[in-house]
């Protein structure tokens, strides 16, 4: 029963639309400096969780990208996970500007980002649905949802500011071209880096439900056995 936040799993793959706009020639020494802040909207779209039955206790458990609080005492087994899925889009408009020496130097003007987020409940395939465990890692995980409904509306001002100063700045290239590929990378590494800290920050919080006393309930709600019976069939008993 731990959650974890991945990174929007569509970066590398953010749908772009660069709107561009031709200027007048400007001097080369000024491109790559700061600019006038872009206009930047940041917003969150949060779906409803969704379940997901296929994986197994010890896939859960082994699993090193899910934030597993192995640091917990007589912490063995993940009978359920709660992971929060993003994606992401991104529309912007840049203008531009020729250099003297023949190339081109290009800025933002306006970037709007729309993540959506929700979260996924695993529970493990071993355990049987309808089961008085079930229904344990379901009461579970039901806060880990709770608390992520808290924290996504936080997302878009928590993101807004970092990938605002990342975008804050002109750059010098060869082509239209090249200048979209360089500032739709930019935009994804910002935007990339901005929730990482925010995952950092979202753990935190989820890890402090993830105590003794709540890991330790369905044994004295459902009886060790059953327990015991889920992870025998999980073949690691």
């Amino acid at each position: 029963m731990t959650v974890r936040f991945e990174r929007l799993a569509g970066l590398a793959a953010f749908g772009i639309l660069a709107i561009t706009v031709w200027a007048e020639p400007a001097a080369a020494a000024a491109c790559g400096g700061t600019i006038a802040p872009p206009v930047v909207s940041v917003r969150t779209d949060a779906r409803p969780a969704t379940q997901d039955h296929s994986r197994g206790i010890a896939n859960l458990s082994g699993d090193p990208r899910l934030a597993v609080p192995h640091g917990l005492r007589d912490f063995r087994y993940a009978v359920g996970v709660t992971a929060a899925e993003a994606d992401g889009k991104s529309k912007w408009e840049m203008r531009g500007e020729a250099l003297p020496d023949g190339r081109q130097c290009w800025w933002i003007t306006q970037l709007q980002i729309v993540i959506t987020v929700s979260t996924k409940v695993f529970i493990a395939k071993e355990v049987p649905r309808g089961s008085c465990l079930w229904n344990e890692v379901v009461k579970h995980e039901a806060k880990h949802v709770r608390t992520d409904q808290k924290l996504f509306p936080q997302m878009a001002g928590l993101i807004r500011p970092k990938v605002l100063r990342a975008v804050s700045h002109s750059i010098a290239t060869k082509s239209q071209a090249e200048a979209r590929t360089v500032l739709g990378n930019l935009i994804n590494k910002a935007t990339a880096a901005a929730v990482a800290d925010f995952q950092k920050t979202r753990n935190a919080m989820q890890l402090k439900i993830d105590t003794r006393e709540e890991y330790s309930r369905p044994n004295r709600v459902c009886g060790e056995a059953e327990v015991t019976a889920a992870i025998q069939r999980a073949g690691l008993l």
